[in-house]
């Protein structure tokens, strides 16, 4: 199973389930942190002096774009800094982190991880873990399989979650750590190493990740100009405020020279005292949002209104996605996660699984890649009522009626709807006068007509509409235009690299040369259609 004998002299639980840790352990988790360099109190204190700077950065709310951008880049640097000073701990705990490609490193420990999930009940006939060009890591099909057939299934005692058998809990109900907890979960797993009952399954995943936490500012200003820009920013300054958060919690208020003793003090605290660095929470988080899941919860809920929780779950999570149907779903009469095949598949294939409907800003952002055969793709803009508008009340209470917010994001949308049936209307809304409004407003009742495109309005009414759409289109992909100047080197890319996934090391700037040409594909056929209409 790939453990180490001295952890194999602890009792297991069936089928390799992971045990819950108890005081039986402490000696050896604690030898296993003592092993780990510990930083001189000098480095500590400037840590500190820098987090503290970082969460100060962050507690701002930038007021625009420009904003957004410079407090973004006052991040890195303090995370650039941070990392430094780190680089023993992050050396000690994270070795395998580096810029190089670890496929083989991981397919090295697949024969390990493979018994583990074996013996824990994972079911996996017919499928093995292998390369794949572009993909990394994935599923081959060892053998035909038929469409809907049961192809996989995970127990619920290899899933890991947070409600996992585990005392390594650290801000129990603390409001700022709920979202938190998974990730935080798989630092102390990390951390306790060849301890880690969860070690055959953190070896196998990736070292790194091309999720925007990864992005260097040079290549995140190639998303200046899109939509996904401030998406982008957002994350990096939510994961770099929890990674304050926690180290402020673990090393500065219940810290050896802080002289609280009333805060908790478990053995979840005691790891990340040991270990904790920047490296280290960016890849748990980045493990995360690509891998995770939801599951029902069994601690909290009914049968008849469950509450789910995040959940990664071994040997599932290395299929790889492509546009279909959903066909993964959590059994509660067998406590296991079960999983068909969406199509047919033949012996030797690709596996694929459908991750959902997701627009590729969000795949950019929380999962690091874009899918160029995205259905379910859109491009969102804001749009709002203006509050120094005399007739606002009376745009907001039809508005309310279609159950748009007054200030929104909307979608513009691939070929053939290009403009989202609730952009149209919020757009006819907004450039309704008085005396449109009064009619509309004094029968309420139909304002759902305004969300189909054959509605009956007034020409210049439909003329403005489609001008306002038409202006605001242009203006976007004027923008993203101007901002993104491709360097030579992107250019230059051929269409076989960005079909092969492209060079060791270019994966990030073929994801955003492939983003933004999607984006502004969408646009360009919404422009293109907001003009056709306008003509009529």
């Amino acid at each position: 199973m790939g453990k180490n004998n001295k952890r194999n002299k602890k009792a297991k639980q069936p089928n390799g389930a992971p045990s819950s840790p108890g005081a039986g352990e402490d000696v050896e988790d604690q030898q296993a942190a003592r092993s780990l360099p510990s930083l001189n109190p000098k480095k500590r204190k400037q840590l500190n002096k820098l987090v503290e700077e970082l969460l100060d950065l962050v507690e701002k709310q930038p007021a625009n774009p420009n904003d957004e951008w410079k407090q973004y880049e006052q991040l890195q640097q303090l995370l650039k800094q941070i990392m430094v000073l780190e680089e023993p701990l992050s050396q000690a705990v994270c070795p395998q982190i580096s810029d190089s490609p670890d496929d083989q490193t991981r397919l090295a420990k697949v024969e390990a991880f493979s018994a583990w999930a074996q013996e824990g009940g994972v079911h996996s006939e017919g499928l093995e873990i292998a390369i794949f060009p572009g993909y990394q890591l994935g599923l081959r099909a060892t053998r035909p399989l038929e469409k809907e057939q049961l192809v996989l299934s995970v127990p619920r005692k290899l899933i890991l979650s947070e409600e996992s058998d585990s005392d390594c809990r650290l801000f129990g109900n603390i409001p700022q750590a709920t979202q938190m907890n998974l990730s935080y979960d798989l630092v102390i797993e990390k951390i306790r190493g060849e301890f880690s009952e969860w070690q055959p399954y953190i070896d196998v995943l990736p070292a790194k990740y091309n999720t925007v936490l990864y992005f260097s500012p040079k290549q995140m200003e190639r998303l200046r100009g899109t939509t996904a820009c401030s998406p982008a920013l957002r994350q990096c300054r939510v994961i770099a405020k929890q990674f304050g958060f926690l180290y402020r919690y673990a090393h500065i208020i219940t810290g050896p020279s802080s002289g609280n003793r009333t805060l908790p003090g478990d053995r979840g605290l005691f790891f990340v005292q040991h270990g904790l660095c920047y490296k280290l929470y960016r890849w748990a988080v980045s493990t995360v949002m690509t891998r995770q899941n939801l599951v029902p919860s069994e601690k909290q809920g009914s049968e008849e209104s469950p509450k789910f929780i995040s959940a990664l779950i071994p040997y599932w999570d290395m299929a790889n996605h492509r546009p279909g149907k959903i066909t993964s779903f959590y059994a509660a009469a067998t406590r296991q996660l079960e999983c068909t095949a969406q199509e047919a598949c033949a012996a030797g294939d690709q596996f694929f699984i459908y991750y959902g409907d997701r627009s590729n800003t969000d795949l950019l952002v929380h999962n690091g890649f874009v899918d160029v055969d995205n259905l379910k793709d859109y491009v969102n803009i804001r749009v709002g009522l203006s509050p120094t508008d005399a007739l606002a009340a009376k745009r907001a209470s039809i508005l309310d009626k279609l159950n748009i917010r007054h200030t929104t994001e909307l979608r513009v949308l691939p070929a053939p709807e290009f403009i989202s049936k609730e952009l149209l209307a919020f757009v006819r809304v907004f450039k309704m006068s008085a005396e449109q409004l009064d009619h509309w407003c004094s029968d309420l009742e139909r304002a759902g007509d305004l969300l189909h495109i054959d509605c009956a309005l007034e020409t210049d009414h439909e003329t403005r509409t489609w001008q306002f759409l038409e202006d605001r289109l242009k203006l976007l992909l004027a923008v993203l235009d101007k901002e993104l100047r491709e360097v030579d080197e992107v250019k230059e890319l051929s269409e076989l690299e960005l079909k092969d996934g492209g060079k060791p090391g270019q994966e990030i700037e073929l994801m955003l040369l492939l983003y933004r040409r999607l984006e502004r594909s969408i646009l360009a056929g919404a422009l293109q259609y907001a003009r056709e209409h306008r003509k009529v």
